[in-house]
């Protein structure tokens, strides 16, 4: 028996007696700290906003992003925990001082409960209370990989584009899936996986996957993110390859307040003379299979 059906088994059988997650007196006092990491725009060099990135308290048992979540899987409270981690992220920001944009973490699985009407209220509710306007604010879509529930999912990013959010799906790969739900919640930004920039300089093929999804995203009229960007040499190859965002430690490492100004080693190398590569054809109705990208797809390294 799993540990989350045996915690499930025991809170239905004796609710009363059971003590307190330790998560509720986290979430209850507010112990989350906040870190915001650059979204650089490649052509200009400006900051078109900031990834908020969630910690728990330093030292304790919850410190990582991951025993947080586990901790909240275990004791089903994943909603709350994100809905609690949204807020703080909205009340640090700094807003209508820092330019650009917020960029939220929200799991698919947490959206699809979100979808209903009343819980759907208390995630315009934070908007409301911090006074950051929607259209400043980015939601991006996590964890959708073993999502099933796609049309509540879709409700709900549609109800935040009716409020001015942009919707960006995170960790996308060359995946016949990652390209499906690309493809039906039309988001306005799409974040690359990881592993998709890492290595750029010694595996060719990846640039080439680099382009072709740039210009599937031109054609969605999407703007692509890559990344995990560590050094010149992949910003080079980032930004030659017509990606449209960028954000890793080479741009700026995650810090507890916003930045107003790229750091002076990213913009010499995005002040070096180069030619942008030409846009694809005109944005139009497409499918995954389009610019030879079923080519690419099944690449070991993205499956």
């Amino acid at each position: 028996m799993s540990d989350v059906s045996l915690v499930q088994r025991l809170l239905k059988r004796w609710p009363a007696k059971m003590p307190p997650h330790p998560l509720q007196a986290v979430l209850e006092q507010g112990a989350l700290e906040t870190l915001y990491q650059p979204i650089i725009a490649l052509q200009s060099g400006a900051i078109d906003g900031h990834e908020a990135l969630v910690r728990g308290q330093k030292d304790s048992d919850m410190e990582t992003p991951q025993a947080l979540l586990d901790a909240a899987q275990l004791a089903q409270m994943q909603m709350e925990l994100e809905l609690a981690w949204m807020g703080r992220a909205l009340q640090s920001w700094g807003y209508p001082h820092t330019a650009g944009r917020i960029y939220l973490n929200l799991s698919a699985h947490t959206l699809v409960a979100l979808s209903e009407p009343k819980a759907f209220k208390r995630l315009e509710g934070l908007f409301l209370v911090h006074r950051v306007p929607a259209k400043r604010v980015v939601v991006e879509v996590t964890q959708h990989r073993k999502l099933k529930e796609f049309n509540a999912l879709e409700r709900c990013t549609t109800a935040l584009q009716a409020l001015g959010c942009a919707i960006a799906l995170d960790d996308v790969k060359a995946s016949r899936r990652s390209l499906d739900l690309w493809l039906r919640l039309k988001p306005s930004v799409v974040k690359l996986d990881s592993r998709m920039t890492q290595d750029l300089q010694n595996d060719p093929d990846k640039a080439k996957v680099l382009r072709t999804l740039s210009n599937l995203a031109f054609k969605t009229g999407a703007s692509l993110v890559a990344k995990a960007v560590e050094d010149a040499e992949d910003l080079r190859i980032v930004r030659d390859a017509g990606v449209h965002l960028a954000q890793g430690h080479f741009l700026g490492f995650p810090a507890p307040a916003a930045v107003d100004t790229l750091n002076l080693r990213a913009r010499n190398v995005l002040a070096e003379k180069w030619t942008p590569p030409e846009p694809p054809s005109r944005p139009g109705d497409l499918t995954a299979t389009d610019s030879g990208l079923q080519k690419l797809v099944g690449m070991r390294w993205f499956d």
